[in-house]
């Protein structure tokens, strides 16, 4: 019998940290058949890898992908980076669980960062239906979203949970799991998931904790509030019995990156007296969100509607003003802490001509402040806008990627596919964040091994939510394989340019079948919904 694919000279980093070793890679059908330094015998196809580094399909554990596999299943601007697998359902975002009755709320909240979401289920199970019928080329590993528990058990409330809605996020928690998914996940800085305290979302872990979820949390305020957020991370975990995740680890706001060193200490020290934390990085000193995040949680209360209302109504608009505009010049933010209007950039937005301007910029043209662009620019495109902000350090983005406790996520949030021209300046690890971990920081900067990198991308993502027979170039695991050209491995994409494919991942292997031919697209429809182990 023929192998299904041979690929031969290769470097083998196999993702468990071990030293690269030179070595053939053999597949049938979804599985590695062999690895060895020499394989002879027949096979459908032969790549010679000879110069290349063969190493498992990367892991992002975190991805919004969710929110567009429908309309671009395909995924090839994630696959293209070498991707195989994504941990989605992140920063309290899910499309499910709904009322058949919310399906507005859902498409104003969820919707508001350039997806047009479908909703045509309401249990998890009927949407992972769904999401297995339209065939992601990418294998999916979905979380619920806390955001979406609450406002199917309570609507879209700005108060704490009562007995009796805490009771329908657990049985709608359990559900989601029994249906697949592999925890829950909050966004702290947005609605509704906001509004929650602390002991609701123990007791949302503990109700998971049998069953074996997982926390993951883009947590309270990632500025001025940076430590005491990981420490409420931290404590959930420790008083839940399950492990935590802390998302997209970072310090924002200039007056905050010394933080970064304590905060990567309370890892340490919680990971010491055993409690299960770990974290994930993109390598970008810049994030990406919804520019309605820049309200503060109160103007949310009630779903995008209300927000609207709100805008709408100037006394309200004064108050938001004196609340969050700094020194005349600043915006303030407990997720970005004091930014700059000169460093918020429109991603994403009907109006195709503002999207890589700056608010400043939009201000100076429109001829009004800064702050009532902002908030008539929300008002006129109903909330549907994206933005890119610069807010970190990029000497912290590196020491972060560096620490032992963190693995490689990318944010990011939209899908494109094809060449040419495409919609939206969004945030470049759309393209490249895989490859800049790569390019940029194992072989340039050199601030860990190539081994070391990869292994952050698979084999540590991989065994941290328990993913069965993934993230190793080991005989037996499913053929899931990036094979890249270590010398080369390049992002392209950049802030003005962003719609560009990386360089130097001429091969991706998707549960055996080649995806990625020469950096060409070859296949799709080849993930699976992948369920814990």
């Amino acid at each position: 019998m023929a192998w299904s694919l041979l690929l031969r000279g290769g470097s083998v980093v196999d993702g468990s940290g071990a030293p690269a070793r030179r070595a053939d890679v053999a597949v049938e059908r979804d599985r590695i058949a062999a690895v060895a330094p020499s394989l002879s015998g027949p096979a459908d196809r032969v790549i010679d890898a000879t110069g290349k580094v063969v190493a498992p399909g990367f892991i992002d554990m975190h991805s919004h992908s969710d929110l567009f596999y429908f309309a671009c299943p395909s995924a090839e601007s994630k696959v293209r980076q070498g991707v195989t697998t994504e941990v989605v359902g992140m920063c309290s975002f899910s499309q499910a669980p709904l009322r058949a009755d919310q399906r507005e709320i859902i498409r104003g909240w969820a919707g508001g960062i350039g997806a047009s979401l479908d909703l045509r289920w309401e249990t998890f199970a009927q949407y992972l239906d769904a999401l297995r019928a339209v065939k992601p080329t990418v294998n999916v590993a979905h979380f619920v979203g806390h955001g979406a528990l609450r406002i199917a058990a309570m609507g879209f409330e700005a108060r704490p949970a009562l007995a009796d809605d805490l009771k329908g996020m657990q049985r709608l928690l359990g559900e989601a799991m029994d249906a697949g998914a592999f925890g829950f996940s909050t966004g702290l800085v947005y609605a509704p998931s906001a509004y929650s305290n602390t002991d609701e979302l123990i007791a949302l872990a503990k109700s998971m904790a049998a069953r074996g979820g997982y926390y993951f949390s883009h947590i309270r305020g990632e500025s001025s509030m940076l430590l005491d957020s990981i420490n409420e991370a931290i404590r959930i975990g420790e008083e839940s019995g399950v492990g935590v995740q802390i998302s997209h680890v970072k310090a924002s706001g200039k007056e905050n990156w010394p933080k970064i060193d304590a905060a990567l200490r309370l890892f340490e020290t919680a990971r010491a007296r055993g409690v299960d934390v770990l974290g994930d990085v993109y390598p970008y000193n810049a994030g990406s969100t919804k520019l309605d995040n820049m309200m503060p949680a109160w103007a949310h209360d009630g779903g995008i509607a209300k927000l609207l209302e709100r805008l709408a109504d100037r006394a309200t608009r004064r108050r938001i003003v004196e609340e969050c505009l700094i020194d005349g010049e600043r915006w303030g933010t407990v997720s970005q802490g004091g930014i700059g209007f000169d460093q918020v950039f429109i991603a994403t937005c009907r109006r195709r001509e503002l999207e890589g301007l700056h608010l400043a910029q939009i201000a100076r043209q429109a001829g009004l402040a800064p702050a009532e662009v902002l908030m008539n620019l929300l008002l006129e495109e109903k909330c549907t806008v994206g933005m890119v902000s610069f807010s970190q350090s990029i000497e912290n983005v590196a020491k972060v990627l560096a620490h032992p406790a963190l693995m490689i996520g990318s944010d990011s949030i939209p899908l494109y596919e094809g060449e040419g021209d495409r919609p939206g300046k969004p945030h470049p690890r759309t393209y490249g964040t895989f490859p800049r971990v790569l390019g940029e920081y194992a072989r340039e900067r050199r601030i860990f091994s190539l081994e070391t990198a990869v292994h952050k991308m698979t084999g540590m993502a991989a065994g941290r939510i328990g993913l069965r027979e993934r993230g190793l170039v080991q005989p037996g695991y499913f053929a899931d394989l990036t094979v890249f050209d270590p010398a080369t491995v390049k992002d392209e994409s950049t802030y003005p340019e962003p719609h560009r494919y990386p360089t130097g991942i001429p091969y991706v292997v998707v549960n055996g079948t080649l995806v990625v031919d020469d950096s060409r697209m070859h296949a799709r429809g080849t993930g699976r919904i992948l369920t814990r182990a």
